[in-house]
């Protein structure tokens, strides 16, 4: 079974982030990011766990190491559509919304 820091790390390094750029997203200091991947701490709470999960877009059991499904049926471009989404402005964000809301 694989643990917490490795899965992050594989993650982090998959995704072409470094160590500044994952914390900066996450709200968080590049030191905390460390400290995960080396398995010297872990996040205090259940919500950083989700945030993690969330923005890796992985299920929460894989992350922390309890099983080997990495995504959550996503393709690459859907994939990319989130984490573009994810770091767009306030105002694109409520723009993608308006038009979802009347689209949908």
């Amino acid at each position: 079974m694989r643990s917490f820091s490795n899965v992050l790390k594989t993650l982090r390094i998959d995704r072409g982030l470094t160590q500044e750029q994952l914390a900066e997203q996450l709200n968080i200091t590049k030191q905390a990011v460390s400290h995960y991947e080396r398995g010297t701490r872990e996040p205090k709470n259940q919500e950083m766990y989700e945030a993690i999960a969330d923005f890796f877009n992985v299920d929460m059991n894989y992350l922390i190491g309890h099983n080997a499904q990495t995504s959550l049926n996503i393709s690459d471009d859907e994939l990319r559509i989130i984490n573009a989404y994810r770091q767009a402005s306030d105002d694109i964000k409520n723009a993608v919304r308006a038009v979802l809301r009347i689209g949908g």
